[in-house]
């Protein structure tokens, strides 16, 4: 068991709180609820399919088109292009 300080919306933990008093008659539940929650997400993520829409598995979607896009220059390269003419510009408008 680790202990662990999280932060809830206060609405949220209003929800959380009132349902700990209904389901184990006092506060000393929350934690239980907490974690109960928790796997429950934990459990409904895992079941996810990891198909699409057309059926194709989504992984090997992302590994056909892996490397489609093809780029020739790196960052600083690119931002130099998109830049080109700014100062032009900025000297035009008195910037």
């Amino acid at each position: 068991m680790v202990k662990a300080t999280v932060n809830f919306d206060d609405e949220l933990y209003r929800k959380l709180i009132r349902e700990t008093v209904e389901r184990y008659g006092k506060m000393r539940g929350f934690s239980k609820l907490v974690n109960e929650k928790l796997r429950k997400v934990e459990l409904e993520t895992k079941s996810l399919p990891t198909k699409n829409v057309k059926g194709e598995d989504k992984k090997d979607v992302v590994e056909r088109t892996f490397g489609s896009w093809k780029i020739n220059e790196n960052g600083v390269e690119y931002v130099r292009r998109v830049r080109k003419g700014w100062g032009k510009r900025a000297k035009r408008l008195g910037i």
